[in-house]
């Protein structure tokens, strides 16, 4: 079973989301985190087995990438962002795919009803969430721990 199976024409919207550079970023905003999570970290609160993550850096983003048993990796993604191009992400997924908003995670999130990817603003930077058919009700368990 590949991803577009399981996730249709929505999954290729999300994943333009995921690679998209932040159209407000600047190289004044506070720093993301300089480490990412640890696999131990992310396996307690998503119920997988991953290997320690493989760190890709960009100029604006933070991107630790988990390799487990699973077909698609985990990723989470520290990425510097605005309130209104967080907005406008938002916004650009709704159209491709249903979404919802989160409440109480940071300065605002949202996560597509399709499990397995939840996306928090913190106020300087987004916080992406990607664990294909994960419950986002983990994601969350996550997300409450990297805040």
């Amino acid at each position: 079973m590949t991803a577009s199976t399981i996730f249709g024409s929505s999954a290729a919207a999300v994943a333009a989301l995921l690679l998209a550079a932040p159209a407000g970023a600047t190289s004044n905003a506070p720093p993301v985190p300089k480490t990412c999570p640890s696999a131990a970290a992310v396996d307690a609160a998503l119920g997988q087995k991953n290997k320690a993550p493989v760190v890709t850096r960009t100029p604006y983003a933070r991107i630790c990438t988990y390799k487990g048993t699973g077909i698609i990796p985990t990723k989470v993604e520290f990425q510097e962002d605005t309130a209104s191009t967080f907005a406008v992400s938002e916004k650009a997924a709704a159209a491709a795919v249903a979404v919802v908003k989160v409440k109480g995670l940071g300065k605002a999130a949202w996560s597509t009803k399709v499990p397995g990817s939840l996306y928090v603003f913190t106020g300087t930077y987004t916080i992406k969430l990607i664990a294909p058919l994960t419950p986002n009700s983990k994601l969350e368990v996550l997300a409450k721990k990297l805040l």
